[in-house]
């Protein structure tokens, strides 16, 4: 080996070794506004945080393993865990150029409180993820394959248990509008609907609803504001407007 060969390939192994051992403190200050890293441990190509804040949102306990082959094609991979008790699930998140953010194999649990922007507040339970594609472009929601569970859901204003809920969304054609499949799982309700997604982040809920033979009182006096029962006892309802 010429003496400028042995040079090239130390500097190469100096290079990789530094970045190898570059501390996951030096990423923070690279984290979008209104998210930080505090105790952040490790490296940049496996590190941890032990809390993200974001928003109104706090993660302990927070680790990553970056994927070093995905930066040869300007993309920023990585897998990502949380071992939070209050919100545990992992996934694998990949950032292209042009602001599109793709996550695969998501598989998450966490609590519902204060309910989502589908869902009135006052709920209580748990959701489920179970992702195996999403896909955001600028901060808008294009594809969405998979299902979300919301599992034993209460009412605190009619202090009722309302069941278990599945959202199922298959795969669907590039450019259509997202759509899934809304069941119960059972519980107190019989409930069948489709929400549907489109451009803007905007939803559209529909579908029906019945009361079983274990609902409450307070459950079956709070049905009636959906209007009068269709010929088999099922209320309709419809709800609408932005993520």
């Amino acid at each position: 080996m010429s003496t400028r060969a042995a040079l090239v390939l130390a500097i190469v192994v100096f290079v990789v070794t530094l970045l190898v051992r570059w501390p996951a403190r030096a990423l923070t200050p690279l984290l979008p506004a209104g998210i930080s890293c505090d105790g952040a441990a490790g490296t940049v190509w496996h590190g941890s945080c032990a809390r993200v804040h974001g928003g109104h949102t706090t993660l302990a306990d927070v680790s990553w393993t970056l994927h070093p082959a995905a930066l040869l094609r300007l993309r920023l991979s990585a897998d990502v865990a949380s071992a939070d008790p209050r919100a545990s699930g992992r996934a694998r998140v990949q950032l292209s150029r042009g602001g599109e953010l793709q996550i695969s194999a998501l598989s998450a649990q966490l609590p519902l409180q204060g309910g989502l922007s589908l869902l009135p507040r006052g709920l209580s339970g748990t959701l489920l993820f179970a992702l195996a594609r999403a896909q955001l472009r600028h901060g808008e929601l294009t594809e969405l394959t998979g299902s979300v569970r919301v599992l034993q859901l209460r009412s605190a204003s009619q202090s009722a248990e309302l069941g278990s809920f599945e959202l199922q969304f298959p795969p669907a054609a590039k450019g259509a509008a997202i759509q899934g499949q809304l069941r119960d799982l059972g519980g107190p309700l019989s409930l069948s609907g489709q929400l549907r997604l489109t451009r803007g982040n905007s939803y559209e809920l529909s579908g029906s609803v019945a009361a079983r033979g274990d609902a409450s009182p307070q459950l079956v006096q709070a049905l009636q504001l959906l209007g009068p029962p269709d010929t088999q006892g099922r209320r309709t309802f419809s709800l609408a407007g932005s993520l």
